[in-house]
């Protein structure tokens, strides 16, 4: 691509890769580069074969000198049973389940899972779906399987320039930002094509939604609507949302305080902070008074908060 004129720029963006990454490999040679891309599993296994190609080989080498198949078993440490193996001319030093896909919890709701994530449908209902039909695996297989396909089509697509039919494609990061941003913050994200995500995912608007309610309390520092947020957060059994509730739940007295005064623990939790960090700089090397001295001094030059 780059004798063909095509800038650097433009090829890390269809290869989504780092130009430092690129400049590497276009420093090393053919073998290098081919040995550097491998994984740590594949430079593992070629290793492996090595080694037993070479184990096959003294064993053949052996037999080829009259040696008996006990001879060599008792040579080389093996038992007869693999000697009589490297023997045979079909033998080959590649392991028979290289490369063979495992089976998976999934495989019997692949085509399910697969038409269903085609249509737009989210992780969460795929799985209450698959579920009714004997799903037994965790949330975590799903998630990941239906993570790694969507990530899988996007790269296709950029990799073609083209964008499917009637489809707009959002990064998930901006929808993401909107927990933290105002909208009108987040380059790349207009009010227009969040009405659309909010139609296409009404999950996700309760779920800003709800967060923007709670930010609104502490700001206004109305803890009277508590209880209430609690209540209607709640409703939307969403399992990030729910240990969030019982966090705050336990101790709800403090949490009240919190966003009722101004004044919080936050001079007092720096001070053991960097108390900590003095400690353990002198550790093994000077005594407790030294630590006590050197404390106070900071404490009294008023470098210490």
């Amino acid at each position: 691509m780059i004798a063909e004129g095509f800038s650097k720029a433009h090829l890390c963006k269809q290869l989504n890769m780092d130009i430092r990454t690129l400049d590497k490999l276009m420093g090393m040679s053919e073998e290098e580069r081919n040995r550097y891309v491998k994984s740590s599993m594949e430079r593992s296994h070629e290793q492996k074969v090595l080694k037993k190609q070479k184990l096959i080989n003294s064993v053949k080498a052996m037999h080829a000198e009259k040696l008996s198949i006990r001879s060599i078993s008792k040579e080389l440490q093996l038992s007869r049973q693999t000697v009589t193996r490297y023997l045979n001319e079909s033998i080959t030093a590649i392991h028979g389940s290289y490369c063979v896909k495992k089976k998976s919890i999934l495989d019997p709701y692949l085509d399910e899972i697969n038409r269903l994530i085609d249509q737009g449908v989210t992780s969460t209902a795929i799985e209450a779906k698959i579920r009714q039909e004997g799903y037994k695996g965790s949330s975590s297989t799903l998630r990941n399987y239906a993570a790694g396909l969507k990530r899988l089509i996007q790269n296709t697509y950029n990799a073609s320039n083209i964008t499917p039919e009637n489809t707009e494609l959002v990064e998930r990061k901006l929808l993401i930002k909107l927990l933290f941003k105002r909208l009108e913050k987040i380059k790349g994200l207009d009010n227009e094509c969040l009405e659309r995500v909010n139609g296409q995912y009404p999950r996700y608007k309760e779920l800003i939604d709800i967060v923007n309610e709670f930010r609104k309390m502490l700001v206004d520092k109305n803890i009277g609507k508590i209880e209430q947020w609690i209540l209607k957060a709640s409703v939307l059994n969403i399992r990030e949302i729910n240990s969030f509730i019982n966090g705050i739940s336990r101790d709800i007295t403090a949490v009240k305080n919190a966003i009722k005064y101004e004044y919080n623990n936050g001079l007092a939790e720096g001070s053991v902070n960097k108390l900590k960090v003095v400690k353990r700089i002198m550790y093994g090397r000077n005594s407790f008074e030294m630590l006590r001295m050197k404390l106070l001094r900071l404490e009294k030059s008023r470098n210490f908060n």
